[in-house]
């Protein structure tokens, strides 16, 4: 088995398992341009409180400092497109729907390992004993970057990864190992003159290439942890409670998203019957037994019933101007 048999083998299974794209790169230091782009988004205080974002940049920049020994990342997507959209009068965004993706990714990507460890390196190297090691947005690694390196997906300009026939509603996980794969290659696709991202954000975070956490609804909503909410964000937000899609349903490339065929992305009777009373007089209790499985923890009760005012705010003073 050569290492081209071998990757053509890893991608056809990690289709098996359900992932909707999947791409090799080699492991190596980040691109000097991909750097650059990276300090100057810091440099402009578009990580807003995020100073994770800050640290561990030698690792961040070379995954070979994450992961000493990797030699190949294997990057894949996975759709979490919902079957139906909650009608409730508050809106949490789409990835929050199911179980949390970090422990779903995680699983799926050690099935991966696993046939990795026991269908091909049993062939192709048998010599070696297989290491590698899952990432779902959960370390220093730059996963978009990687998608990109890896022909999984092209970056649009709200900075998510777009996998061809699929869309931009895709979660994604690396898998680093220690064994020679063979690399695939960028794809030759933008956005081209498309815009509407950009002109379709209310708050206009998405500008000359870049995102401003500061003004994005997503970042206010779930990684903000303060008591408010900026009111240049805060009369912009609708009914989004947790996170924000409009980016993401305006653009032309979610024509092609479909229902995912993930059940752990399928949620609950109990989510998608959620509304503004429940979270106003719900207890901790009640929010850890309907939100326990989902991403929607991050966020917290507190912080939910923030958004909660907020979005109430917004939909009072608007039935007042009419």
């Amino acid at each position: 088995m050569t290492k081209e048999e071998a990757s053509i083998l890893i991608k056809q299974k990690a289709y098996e398992l359900g992932f909707s794209a999947c791409g090799i790169a080699k492991a190596e230091a980040v691109d000097a341009s991909a750097v650059a782009e990276q300090e100057e988004w810091l440099a402009k205080g578009f990580a807003a409180g995020m100073d994770y974002m800050h640290k561990n940049k030698n690792l961040r920049y070379d995954p070979r400092e994450l992961v000493p020994g990797a030699k190949s990342l294997i990057i894949v997507a996975m759709n979490y497109y919902p079957k139906q959209e909650s009608q409730s009068d508050v809106s949490f965004a789409y990835y929050s729907y199911g179980k949390d993706y970090h422990f779903v990714l995680k699983k799926y990507l050690s099935y991966l390992f696993k046939y990795i460890e026991e269908d091909i390196c049993s062939i192709l190297c048998p010599d070696i004993e297989l290491e590698g090691r899952c990432f779902t947005d959960s370390a220093p690694m730059m996963e978009r970057y990687w998608a990109k390196k890896a022909g999984v997906g092209f970056q649009g300009r709200n900075r998510l990864i777009i996998v061809p026939k699929v869309g931009s509603f895709c979660f994604l996980g690396t898998l680093t190992v220690n064994i020679d794969l063979s690399p695939d290659k960028p794809l030759n696709i933008s956005c081209g003159k498309c815009h509407k991202c950009e002109e379709s954000c209310p708050t206009h975070a998405i500008c000359s290439g870049f995102v401003d956490s500061n003004k994005c609804i997503s970042y206010q909503t779930i990684e903000n942890r303060t008591d408010t909410i900026p009111d240049s964000v805060a009369y912009s937000m609708g009914s989004n409670i947790y996170g924000c899609d409009i980016c993401q349903k305006v653009c032309p490339w979610n024509k092609f998203a479909k229902a995912t065929n993930i059940p752990e992305f399928s949620p609950s009777d109990n989510f998608m019957n959620i509304d503004s009373s429940m979270i106003e007089n719900m207890g901790s209790g009640e929010f850890k037994r309907l939100f326990k499985e989902t991403a929607v923890v991050r966020a917290g009760l507190k912080n939910l019933k923030r958004n909660l005012g907020y979005v109430k705010k917004t939909f009072d003073s608007s039935r007042i101007d009419e």
